[in-house]
């Protein structure tokens, strides 16, 4: 028979950290950076109470894979198919037909517990951003379900043929998992984030916490200060960790040693700070904390298009308070039902209805993805703006040979992207300035130009900016290559550059790029929206509204970097800046439509006829052919 845990409330203070954690995070809490490792918290602790109960079960010969499989799907499956079902509701009605599309294939993984591989596969610079991909938090569920797919049988395994060797798999497993982790992140990141092999450490290191051997606190004193210790270094975590770091990995030790240490030290004794992790606000977010984190990211996803002006201190306290409520529903008439009334809610109806469950939103799934997103929802002319969602962008910046892509590492650029003779013209830098090579290209050639690139997936063109380990080649190996080759022009920039150690760092490079005889354009931000242009465009023409112009869908970023690009470098003498904003659209303000074809296919990326439009007017800018290079107004579509 199952031996249920004891309650231990200092647990539920710790899961109220996590979820707040990542939930704050998620909705813009900027003075929480590191709020995501709430995630890397929350495995430690379902390591360690999911592991303790196998072990207890194992070792009195209790444990039945149908009453284990049964108690996760009683806890898991209830709220995971009301949100998603809810969720699906929303996206069909929100979602134009591409992101829906998207949205059904990764239902039908995420569904399977596979999410977090189909989000590994998925990972692509030219592919949905994480705003966009409802379901995307989810992945740490799918890291969850396999890693409990597979550890208890490898338990009952040891338990038959090895029964002493138990601690030796946890540790031995958990010390393979984080090294292959530390090994793989810096050449593979997204596989690192994903993938179960290289996460199983910090589940593992709950449940090495809950070997039977493991001794504990015993002292008030002891127990505090572990568990003060392990606060502080969640906490350190949330404040100081960011997005940029190397994570997970070894930095990943960090929540989760705080974590074990704050499991450990409350185990036994009640001290100090376990009664604070113990107080009912904590424990009331503890409780709930699966629910809120269920239903927090579709809100943060969904808010976005339909509140694209909320301020950001009302999307951060409208946000956590609509999840807090949500989740509470979720919690009180979805899942304490589920898990209490027994009776009513057996075995079999668990298993069936999460059979049944599971087939329906699979079912949805698969004829969103079929239909590629219910298109006949929309008018034909509507369809076939949206349709340049799908753009080739890979084509216009030439991916995997002179665009380097994380997909598809490259060491450096191909040999036939690199100019052999002068005059000659480069660019360098990330995507916002590859996408001119279509027109630079045979503008420069028919100046006689050679013409080259050098440009990576969100690589800004600075050499002692540290970036990630594919940039940082490539920026290295672009700069060297700039000073012994020489070529008469060099085109950089594009990007929203803010910084004051950005501007620093790009000064330092331009001096020395034009005192070995270069001409250096810097160009500023292209126009960037917060989402696809096409679907601003579909939205309006759904509306009838006639304006295909940026108007004040251009991001207030874009013009504050522009601003400040301009004021920084107008006068350096190292360097021409110019304003895309200022010099190729009518009055500042940018076409997104020139007959009937949008100019870019996402936030700030070009089609073709985008390529050509701000393309030649830069190609006018370079080689000094005024005539082409007078901003015309926009066609009507």
């Amino acid at each position: 028979m199952h031996r249920s845990l004891r309650y231990r409330a200092h647990i539920d203070g710790l899961r109220a950290i996590a979820v707040l954690g990542v939930v704050l995070f998620h909705f813009g809490a900027h003075w929480l950076p590191g709020g995501f490792i709430g995630v890397d918290v929350f495995f430690v602790i379902s390591g360690f109470l999911i592991a303790k109960s196998l072990y207890a079960d194992v070792d009195a010969g209790s444990f039945s894979i149908l009453g284990f499989y049964e108690r996760r799907m009683r806890r898991i499956a209830p709220a995971f198919f009301a949100v998603t079902a809810v969720t699906s509701l929303c996206a069909f009605l929100i979602f134009f037909p591409n992101p829906l599309m998207t949205y059904g294939r990764s239902l039908i993984w995420a569904v399977l517990a596979f999410g977090n591989v189909y989000f590994y596969l998925r990972t692509d610079y030219f592919g949905p951003s994480a705003e966009e991909t409802p379901l995307l938090h989810y992945w740490s569920l799918g890291v969850e379900e396999q890693f409990y797919f597979l550890f208890p049988g490898l338990l009952l395994l040891i338990a038959r043929f090895a029964p002493k060797a138990r601690a030796k798999l946890v540790l031995g497993l958990l010390a393979a998992s984080l090294i292959a982790c530390e090994i793989v992140r810096p050449f593979n990141p997204a596989a690192a984030f994903y993938l179960l092999p290289f996460r199983a450490f910090e589940l593992l290191i709950g449940a090495a916490l809950a070997l039977p051997g493991v001794r504990f606190p015993v002292s008030a004193k002891a127990g505090g200060a572990a568990m003060a210790a392990g606060l502080a270094l969640i906490l350190a975590g949330m404040l100081l960790i960011t997005e940029r770091a190397p994570f997970p990995g070894a930095l990943a030790l960090v929540p989760c040693l705080g974590a074990a240490l704050a499991i450990w030290g409350g185990e036994r004794v009640t001290s100090l700070p376990a009664r604070l992790m113990g107080l009912p606000p904590l424990v009331f977010f503890g409780a709930i904390s699966y629910s809120l984190y269920l239903v927090h990211w579709p809100i943060v996803v969904f808010a976005r298009p339909l509140l694209p002006d909320l301020p950001a201190p009302a999307f951060l306290l409208g946000g956590v308070a609509l999840s807090t409520l949500l989740g509470w529903l979720s919690w009180r008439f979805v899942e304490q039902p589920a898990r209490q009334n027994t009776a009513r809610f057996s075995r079999r109806w668990v298993f069936s209805g999460t059979a049944v469950g599971g087939a329906l939103l699979i079912a949805f799934g698969t004829a969103a993805s079929d239909t590629r997103g219910f298109p006949g929802r929309l008018s034909p002319e509507i369809q076939r703006v949206l349709t340049y969602t799908r753009y080739p962008f890979r084509e216009v910046v030439r991916d995997g040979t002179c665009f380097i892509n994380g997909n598809r590492p490259r060491e450096a650029p191909a040999p036939e992207c690199l100019p052999q003779t002068h005059p000659s013209l480069v660019l360098w830098g990330s995507s916002h300035v590859a996408q001119f090579i279509g027109a630079l290209e045979p503008i420069g050639k028919a100046h006689g130009y050679a013409v080259g690139q050098m440009t990576g997936a969100a690589c800004l063109p600075l050499v002692e900016a540290p970036s990630s380990p594919m940039c940082d080649k490539l920026n290295r190996f672009a700069f060297d290559w700039l000073l012994a080759h020489k070529p008469n022009i060099l085109v950089i920039g594009g990007d929203t550059l803010v910084s004051e150690d950005h501007f620093r760092l790009l000064d330092a490079q331009l001096a020395q790029l034009h005192a070995a005889g270069i001409r250096v354009i810097l160009l500023g931000p292209v126009p960037q929206f917060g989402r696809p242009a096409p679907e601003i465009l579909a939205e309006r023409m759904y509306r009838n509204e006639p304006s295909r112009l940026a108007d004040d869908d251009l991001t207030e970023g874009t013009r504050r970097a522009d601003r400040l690009m301009a004021a920084h470098f107008a006068g350096n003498p190292n360097v021409t800046f110019v304003s895309i904003l200022n010099s190729m659209c009518p009055d500042g303000n940018c076409p997104m439509m020139v007959d009937g074809a949008p100019l870019q296919l996402d936030p700030s990326h070009f089609t073709r006829e985008g390529v050509a439009y701000y393309g030649s007017r830069l190609g006018a800018l370079i080689f000094g052919d005024t005539s082409a290079g007078a901003p015309a107004p926009p066609a009507a579509p």
